[in-house]
């Protein structure tokens, strides 16, 4: 190596560096193609959903003169009324979407609320009804709960517990 291109630092040791590095013509070149190609792409995917587009129009089936636009599916070229899919969902019985989330959670809850906090029948015919939760709590309270008999006794297990009582008397 030649001293010309050696860089002698503080330590005084010689200090190379690389003379054909990338040349910055290099790196715009290559960015102004990126741009070029990305522009070309571009085109050519809206030129093929252009083409698409309007090869799925002319393939669509018009609906039939013979019916209502009111009962058909189709209304315009691509939308289906609100009333029809409800009809056709309630039909099957299969649950809808929430078009208004908050306004429904809000008229659930009330409603939940105006149960918890009301009178009414839960079953006439059987005399069942239910009551306010708070005035529930304070019966249970008052009362307890109540306690069903057990129908089957064991004797084995009705024995067992008046065995251990007496071994553990002294």
């Amino acid at each position: 190596m030649s001293d010309e291109h050696l860089n002698h630092g503080p330590s005084g040791h010689g200090v190379e560096y690389e003379h054909e590095d990338l040349s910055t013509g290099g790196v715009f070149g290559f960015f102004i193609g990126l741009a070029i190609t990305g522009v070309i792409i571009y085109f050519i995917i809206t030129g093929m959903y252009r083409f698409l587009d309007k090869y799925e129009q002319s393939q669509m089936t018009a609906s039939s003169p013979l019916t209502k636009a009111e009962d058909s599916a189709m209304v315009g070229a691509r939308s289906v009324t609100k009333n029809y899919v409800e009809k056709k969902f309630s039909d099957n019985g299969a649950p809808l979407l929430e078009s208004n989330e908050r306004q429904e959670l809000g008229d659930f809850v009330l409603k939940q609320e105006k149960q918890l906090n009301s009178y009414g029948w839960v079953d006439e015919k059987a005399g069942v009804a239910h009551i306010p939760i708070k005035q529930a709590m304070d019966l249970i309270a008052q009362r307890g709960l109540p306690v069903r008999p057990n129908a089957v006794s064991n004797p084995a297990a009705d024995k067992a517990p008046a065995k251990q009582a007496s071994a553990k008397q002294p």
